[in-house]
């Protein structure tokens, strides 16, 4: 078992691009617009000739990232606000996806748009499709206000609230503890 839980297929494109921050210690994998291109051109979003992304790409991409991320927390029971989803649907509309069938003749949303917007609309349209898994209840955020990591719950109720144990779950039972004995 890994120290904090990854999911795979779809549900793990979307936990690795919510996870690319990692709030706690304050690690940023997209630092900037050429760490984004790299992330999106190495998960075959993006095409390795497509144009250099720019800071308005970098902007839009943390923002989606975030409106993912408060998606996720729906899993967990945090609030999911008008902004995340006003922005998931302008990324959706920016790229304009589209229903588009394979040769298998199974139905699948693509951007119309290429370059970074395009990839942007295919991270929606991956998110489309990890809701519709029946494991996406699965995908939780953190409970820990300082840490907020995308993890899978594997445990076999869907009860896990952290990240790791070893960490998170930790910390926050110490601190419980502490305030439970500061006030007896």
């Amino acid at each position: 078992m890994s120290e904090r839980e990854t999911a795979t297929g779809d549900l793990g494109l979307v936990q690795a691009f919510v996870n690319t921050v990692d709030i706690q210690p304050g690690t940023e994998e997209l630092a900037d617009p050429k760490a984004l291109r790299e992330w999106l051109v190495a998960r075959h979003l993006l095409g390795g000739s497509a144009p250099a992304a720019d800071q308005s790409d970098l902007k839009h991409a943390v923002a989606l990232r975030e409106a993912m991320r408060s998606v996720i927390g729906g899993n967990t029971g945090s609030r999911v606000y008008p902004v995340d989803l006003a922005t998931l649907n302008e990324a959706a509309v920016a790229s304009r996806l589209r229903v588009r069938f394979g040769a298998d003749g199974r139905p699948r949303l693509e951007p119309e748009v290429g370059g970074v917007v395009g990839a942007m609309g295919r991270l929606v349209a991956t998110l489309y499709s990890a809701m519709q898994d029946e494991e996406w209840d699965r995908l939780k955020l953190c409970g820990s206000d300082t840490c907020r990591w995308a993890f899978y719950d594997r445990s076999k109720n869907h009860s896990s609230r952290w990240c790791t144990m070893a960490s998170c779950g930790n910390r926050e039972k110490a601190r419980r503890f502490r305030q439970k004995k500061a006030t007896s």
